[in-house]
């Protein structure tokens, strides 16, 4: 009797310690987040399949403004530019010569750019978020079981976000390395402001 009484305390306060650990990583997160109102910063994407072999790597600059506005601008090696303005989000493929509109959701957290640029409290309602033992950082477990992404990882340096890595349900990751960053730079009103070129072959697809 005594011995099970011993096993259920110590159940207790193994439980006890995880969810006290959870919200402590949430608090730390969120205040690391919280103190992000802008941000600019030039970025790597790696996107590599199960077994780590590379499928594709591009890189850009990135710009958000909290809450919900983001510039998401690959450069190489074909330009192409998200942009969401708070109530739509605009993709411009410029190779292809065409732009998707689409209405923006507050909860969004579909995109890198949009888990960045949404509010902190978005993250501690849709996941279970423990931190890293080695380094400042977090692994986010979506509630939602449709969730596009198995796992998000944020790893800073310096309470600066250096490193994002996405896992989604097939096992392939999408690790972005941000270099250059400016925490809470002053920008240019136009910088989340979409202007449609004025080109006749420009195709509009509205989603």
């Amino acid at each position: 009797m005594k011995l099970l009484k011993s096993y259920k305390l110590l159940f207790l306060s193994f439980m006890l310690s995880l969810i006290s650990g959870q919200v402590l990583a949430e608090d730390q997160l969120s205040y690391l987040l919280n103190n992000l109102h802008t941000s600019r910063a030039n970025f790597t994407q790696t996107v590599m399949n199960s077994r780590g072999q590379i499928l594709q790597q591009v890189s850009g600059k990135m710009t958000i403004q909290r809450p919900g506005l983001f510039r998401w601008e690959i450069i190489r090696p074909n330009r192409q530019l998200l942009i969401a303005d708070g109530q739509h989000i605009w993709f411009y493929d410029i190779d292809l010569q065409q732009i998707t509109i689409q209405r923006q959701k507050t909860t969004d957290t579909d995109s890198p750019a949009a888990l960045l640029s949404g509010s902190p409290n978005n993250l501690t309602q849709q996941f279970i978020i423990h931190p890293l033992m080695d380094v400042q950082g977090f692994t986010l477990f979506p509630k939602n079981k449709n969730a596009l992404f198995q796992s998000i990882t944020l790893i800073f340096q310096k309470n600066y976000l250096h490193e994002m890595r996405l896992i989604d349900k097939l096992g392939q990751q999408t690790v972005i390395n941000f270099t250059q960053i400016e925490l809470n730079p002053s920008l240019p009103a136009l910088t989340f402001h979409f202007v449609i070129p004025k080109d006749k072959n420009i195709e509009i697809v509205k989603g």
